[in-house]
């Protein structure tokens, strides 16, 4: 899935304060503490910890309950209880294999400053005239409660179903099903983490839309015996689906502002 198109992005402003305030709401966000500007699309729904380093520019779209604690991200959607572990790399530019270079300075002729520097009174015929390379950094999407291991690699533009767990180091350049456990270079699917009955019960249920905290009456350590615990209670609306403060790049470009009101309330969207 291509990133939505735009050519303006959203200021923000991720100060050490900010940070602090947020804390003792369960927000950690010291990946953006760099970052400047966001795709405006972009949402993040709290408590949720990013501390992967974010590209500058990219477009987030994070659930509730994430804890993306390494590596770096690009152009990510990703699920609720989601878990990225050290050294992990999602969403590296590709390039053209088809065009006459392969080179970013044919559909990014701005790289490095370079077309003001080179182009000279040709610049704006160059700026007019580059062609978009739409694929340059699709959309990488992961279901929820997706764990992807320590230092695995994920191409741009994959989708990992729900529940899915990549394995360290590994290399992943497919699409990869709900609850498969996937290893190696290229990444290969070993396993489902459940029989297919119990996979097809985790889908329907779509427990992640509620708050694991009201969830624990179910021992999560016997996955048959839970499922049919949290089906009596959501089926009869006995816990009731969470929704997080969503905070989007607005908020993130008012950082005294939004530190006010999580003060005034840290679970919550305000209004």
């Amino acid at each position: 899935m291509s990133r939505p198109v735009t050519d303006h992005l959203a200021e923000i402003s991720v100060t050490r304060a900010l940070r602090a305030a947020l804390e003792p709401a369960g927000v950690k966000l010291a990946g953006l503490a760099q970052v400047r500007r966001l795709h405006p699309n972009s949402r993040i729904e709290t408590p949720v910890a990013i501390l992967s380093t974010v590209t500058p520019g990219a477009f987030l779209d994070v659930g509730a309950f994430c804890n993306l604690s390494g590596g770096t991200i690009n152009n990510l959607r990703a699920g609720r209880y989601c878990s990225i572990a050290s050294g992990v790399v999602i969403g590296a530019h590709e390039h053209p294999t088809d065009w006459l270079t392969t080179s970013r300075t044919a559909y990014y002729p701005q790289v490095n400053g370079w077309d003001a520097l080179m182009a000279g009174p040709n610049l704006p015929f160059v700026r007019a005239n580059r062609r978009p390379f739409p694929d340059s950094c699709p959309i990488t999407t992961l279901g929820p409660d997706v764990w992807i291991g320590q230092g695995a690699f994920i191409k741009s533009g994959v989708t990992i179903g729900a529940g899915a767990i990549i394995g360290a180091r590994a290399t992943v350049v497919r699409d990869v099903p709900p609850y498969a456990i996937v290893v190696g270079t290229p990444g290969r699917v070993l396993r489902l983490r459940f029989p297919d009955a119990i996979v097809e019960r985790l889908l329907a249920l779509q427990w992640w839309n509620y708050s694991i905290y009201d969830l624990f009456a179910a021992p999560f350590d016997d996955v048959e015996t839970a499922l049919g615990i949290l089906e009596e209670k959501i089926g009869s609306g006995a816990v009731k689906p969470f929704a997080g403060r969503v905070l989007t790049p607005a908020d993130l470009a008012d950082p005294e502002a939004l530190a006010a009101s999580f003060k005034a309330d840290p679970i919550r969207q305000a209004g």
